[in-house]
């Protein structure tokens, strides 16, 4: 059976990508629309590091946050085909479709790595001038659930609403800096993988992430949620301004509806990065009208780069700690 969108072959190391999310060379399959050989939008396909990554973009979920860029619709006839006479699938408006499955990691996992000695800690240490024990530091730790393995590395909990641990993101920072580490292979890794290699979790586990920080919304009902991308610029931002409740997507490509839908009623400030400011514009207003949540989309960072950041593509977190820094 051929589909409409499928993986491009293999066909050679010209064939795969940088995956969006990992960051590693040669390992990203796209998807390919197979009645032109165009490709779908350079985030639509499949890492093949499904152990340490997991990522597949899928071009359902694609259209899914793009409806705009989806024409089946306005091709399709009475006749069931569209204009160029391929068949369409028609499903009844009537179907009921079944609810997806979401896997969970125990919770007793969340205890068993909890701890303040990560390299990232430190760092907040630094920044907050607080010790182990001080308010803020015990705030961002015990708010967001902070991990932290035996070689120093940070675990970001993903726990949804309803107090699922979906995943935790690993990874290692400068103590110093606060910079990420991304050196070696093992730059990012995923606790559901470790649990997998271990054999805690079956083979046929799926990975379904929520937004970093989602569990807080129910304790903080009429807080100002901002939106940030990296789980890192959540927690500083949290530190800074705790007035507001800070999620994180966990990645550019990550800002989707189904994600978003924590989100309906809320008040909700959106912060792209230096770069991605008009993507993340126009992707985050689609998915407001469709949720149901009041969005804005700050410009700040916009308005004051210099161009040495913008080539950095520096983000929120990187002016506060610039601030604090400076005041200090």
């Amino acid at each position: 059976m051929i589909h409409r969108y499928e993986l491009e072959k293999y066909k050679g190391i010209r064939s795969r990508y940088e995956c969006p999310a990992c960051h590693h060379k040669r390992v990203f399959a796209r998807y390919i629309d197979t009645r032109t050989g165009e490709y779908l939008s350079p985030d639509v396909g499949r890492c093949n590091r499904e152990d340490n990554c997991g990522y597949h973009y899928t071009p359902k979920e694609y259209f899914h946050d793009h409806p705009e860029n989806d024409f089946s619709e306005m091709r399709r006839d009475n006749s069931g085909k569209d204009r160029k006479g391929y068949n369409v699938k028609v499903t009844s408006k009537n179907k009921i479709s079944q609810p997806q499955r979401i896997d969970c990691i125990p919770e007793i996992y969340i205890p068993k790595y909890l701890g303040t000695r990560s390299d990232f800690v430190y760092f907040l240490r630094g920044l907050f001038n607080e010790p182990e024990t001080g308010s803020t530091i015990q705030r961002l730790t015990g708010g967001y659930c902070l991990g932290c393995t035996d070689t120093g590395a940070v675990i970001y909990w993903q726990i949804d609403g309803q107090k699922r641990v979906r995943t935790g993101k690993v990874m290692r920072y400068n103590s110093e800096t606060g910079k990420r580490l991304k050196n070696g292979c093992n730059a990012v890794d995923w606790m559901h993988a470790r649990l997998k290699r271990e054999g805690v979790l079956p083979d046929e586990w799926e990975l379904s992430q929520c937004l970093f920080g989602e569990h807080l919304l129910k304790r903080r009902p009429e807080d100002t949620v901002c939106l940030v991308e990296s789980e890192k610029s959540a927690v500083i931002g949290s530190g800074v301004m705790p007035g507001y409740v800070w999620l994180a997507t966990g990645g550019k490509q990550n800002l989707k509806a189904e994600k978003c839908e924590c989100l309906k009623g809320r008040n909700v400030i959106l912060f792209p990065d230096l770069g991605a400011f008009d993507d993340w514009k126009e992707k985050g207003e689609a998915i407001a009208r469709r949720v149901g949540f009041t969005l804005s989309v700050s410009d700040t960072l916009e308005r004051i780069a210099t161009p040495e950041d913008r080539r950095n593509g520096l983000d929120i977190a990187d002016y506060m700690i610039r601030a604090m820094k400076t005041k200090n």
